[in-house]
């Protein structure tokens, strides 16, 4: 304690370079709080509107469907629906059938992602229904009714009314046709959902390709990414308590392993460029704490002289060191903390085309968001890189000679 007294009574000497240094660290930890914070948020947004395109936030399927997806794995949706829109922070449930066929029209044929949909209950899973281009979207009744993805629909020469025809494999491995009529295309912004998609009434789905009403999901949103992980922990508790255990649980980092390691890969490359910043700023403070050393080797010369172990003054002057970064990071605190929430709460608007990201659902405005996370990766770098410069200031300290020392002024 009397050392961490001494250290404290040290740094109050000189004031200003005290507040400097402190101010030098504050800063460097705030712009790091609010870059990561920021980052963070955007990836909130992607994942929300990656979600919000495919999969929803996770998915209860038959164990086993996945990965191979077989229609012959499908699952029995009763009573599963009604367990889930119970659980709360779930804004939408919707049962789906997803295979393959090939579509033709006239001598166009191509290779196509089969989606069959409740229409009421996918609006409010997904986007699908804000981004039909041309025509409307599916009517609950419609049994003849399709959606195609506009570059499909253009590599078939089709449009809005046209009929079309399709052929794949049924659960059964009996042969799955039939033919539909083109209501609407729609526009994802994902390439090769819009040049593979289609969209139709789940029970024209189910009875083509020999479902018996069985489907291959359900997919489910919740009202955040953060509830993710506590909501499939509950929906899991609810399935084995009604004896689904033949259910599983996926969430989209399964489902859409690239999207996690895509996040991965661009946080990582970010945290390297964060520490290159800190370590411009490391190379500032290391010759405040520098020149702070040589401004006092008179006065640590006389503390040896009167006895002072080398090792404990070294101590000392690496003391001071933290409790300067110890200040510079509750600075930092006190400034960007506050910014960042404001930023979190109104948004930041980056200026891009509002009507061209509506058309796909998305938004020009990023909240940063503030995690634990966060903190602890902001906190980190900031220590390691500021404490790391401050051993050497510490360390000329412990060899100083007195003598010498004592003969400057």
């Amino acid at each position: 304690m009397m050392l961490l007294k001494t250290a404290w009574r040290n740094i109050g000497r000189n004031k200003r370079r005290s507040i400097l240094s402190a101010l030098a660290i504050g800063f460097a930890f705030g712009l790091l709080v609010f870059s990561m914070a920021l980052q963070r948020g955007q990836y909130v947004d992607m994942i929300q509107n990656t979600v919000r395109v495919q999969t929803g936030h996770f998915q209860i399927q038959k164990e086993g469907h996945f990965p191979e997806r077989l229609l012959s794995e499908k699952l029995d949706p009763a009573g599963l629906l009604e367990v889930v829109d119970k659980l709360p922070h779930v804004t939408g449930a919707a049962p789906r059938v997803t295979t393959a066929a090939l579509v033709s029209k006239g001598e166009h044929t191509f290779g196509a992602a089969v989606l069959g949909i409740e229409p009421e209950r996918e609006k409010s899973v997904s986007t699908l229904a804000s981004v039909v281009r041309e025509g409307a979207f599916l009517e609950p009744g419609d049994r003849d009714g399709v959606l195609l993805g506009q570059t499909l629909a253009k590599n078939l020469g089709a449009a809005v009314g046209d009929e079309i025809v399709f052929i794949g494999q049924g659960a059964d491995g009996s042969m799955a046709a039939g033919k539909l009529i083109v209501r609407g295309l729609f526009k994802l912004g994902m390439g090769e959902l819009d040049r593979s998609a289609l969209a139709a009434n789940i029970a024209t789905v189910q009875e083509a390709f020999s479902m018996a009403g069985d489907v291959t999901e359900i997919a489910v949103l919740l009202d955040s990414e953060r509830r993710r992980l506590e909501s499939e922990v509950r929906i899991r508790a609810a399935l084995d308590e009604i004896g689904r255990h033949d259910t599983a649980v996926l969430g989209w980092p399964t489902l859409m392993p690239g999207v996690e390691q895509g996040i991965k890969i661009d946080w990582n490359s970010g945290l390297i460029m964060y520490a290159a910043l800190v370590l411009v700023v490391g190379f500032g403070i290391a010759n405040t704490f520098l020149m702070a050393y040589m401004e006092r080797i008179h006065e640590l010369g006389v503390l040896l002289a009167l006895g002072m172990p080398p090792r404990r003054l070294s101590r000392m002057v690496y003391l001071e060191s933290v409790l300067l970064v110890g200040l510079g990071i509750l600075a930092g605190l006190a400034g960007g903390l506050p910014i960042t929430w404001y930023y979190q709460v109104k948004g930041i608007d980056f200026g891009i085309n509002e009507e061209l990201t509506a058309k796909y659902g998305m938004s020009s405005i990023i909240h940063p968001q503030l995690e634990p996370l966060v903190f602890a990766w902001a906190g980190g770098i900031v220590l390691v890189i500021s404490l790391a410069v401050a051993i050497y200031p510490a360390l000329k300290a412990a060899r100083i000679r007195p003598v010498e020392a004592l003969r400057r002024t």
